[in-house]
């Protein structure tokens, strides 16, 4: 089971909604089938050229799967979908320049005019995004339709439960681990043939030196060191820039298509030193 948690009453809802969505690990990580195919089925339902499922984070729209656009993501900021994360309630708009809301947002500007969203909300009522559909012309939706966007982004909803719930989050780091880097180097593969893309491999230390830190620590200080690891890396790496766990101590990193090799080494560095401090300190405590 999915399990994204309020861990205090005085974080602000949109901190909290924020928590909830990057423990998915889903932001910035590679097109997938599983995805596509809800994507594709709710832009065939409404007879549109633009369907997407949109994850909104901070300062965006991202995509985690879209038909009919070119771009993986848009500025959050007068999004319909920010709407829908917000309110986790059903979203339409039949004419964007007739609503003064949205008349002279970014896609009013590309020439789209109706917009209709499912809102994706977990099961403690975070509102990570949208099912949505888009089309060039103004329409309306019928109750129909709109009761067969819902169990479409349902569906999406079950597939990030589903892949949660078949390992592909390590429990000890809260990072992706092997089995979905596997996954989405296919789904890279695929999306991307012919793409480079360097992925690192990284050992936290040799097995001599993990067997005489559990001969001191005890059998808990693999686990407190790959948790200081994983905070340190993510702090590190940033944004778009995804972390796997794929061993006891083995981290893999793989770069975004448009990264140089030397700044790629050179962030990663940073990136582990932060975990290395991270980790003496927990270990000092």
């Amino acid at each position: 089971m999915l399990r994204l948690t309020k861990e205090s009453s005085s974080m602000c809802p949109e901190q909290a909604r924020l928590d909830a969505l990057r423990q998915l690990n889903l932001l910035d990580t590679p097109p997938s089938d599983s995805f596509d195919r809800i994507t594709r089925m709710a832009a065939m339902l409404f007879g549109l050229p633009i369907a997407a499922v949109s994850l909104t984070d901070r300062d965006r729209q991202w995509f985690k799967s879209r038909v009919g656009v070119e771009h993986t993501f848009i500025p959050r900021e007068q999004a319909p979908c920010a709407q829908v994360a917000e309110s986790t309630g059903f979203v339409v708009i039949s004419d964007l320049l007739s609503d003064p809301a949205y008349s002279d947002c970014p896609l009013a500007r590309d020439g789209i005019r109706f917009y209709a969203g499912a809102p994706l909300t977990t099961r403690n009522g975070f509102g990570l995004g949208a099912l949505c559909v888009l089309g060039h012309e103004p329409r309306t939706v019928s109750e129909a339709e709109m009761a067969a966007l819902t169990d479409l982004a349902d569906m999406v909803m079950s597939q990030i439960e589903l892949q949660h719930a078949i390992g592909r989050v390590d429990p000890v780091s809260g990072l992706l681990n092997r089995n979905q880097l596997l996954e989405d180097l296919e789904d890279l593969g695929r999306n991307t043939p012919g793409e480079r893309r360097l992925l690192a491999l990284v050992d936290l230390a040799p097995s001599e030196q993990l067997s005489q830190g559990m001969s001191v620590m005890g059998p808990t200080f693999i686990d407190q060191i790959v948790q200081a690891a994983a905070e340190g890396l993510r702090a590190g790496l940033g944004p778009g820039r995804i972390a796997y766990h794929v061993a006891a101590t083995q981290f893999a990193f793989l770069a975004l298509p448009e990264m140089e090799d030397a700044a790629f080494v050179a962030r990663l560095k940073i990136a582990l030193n932060d975990a290395r401090r991270r980790g003496a300190h927990e270990r000092s405590c």
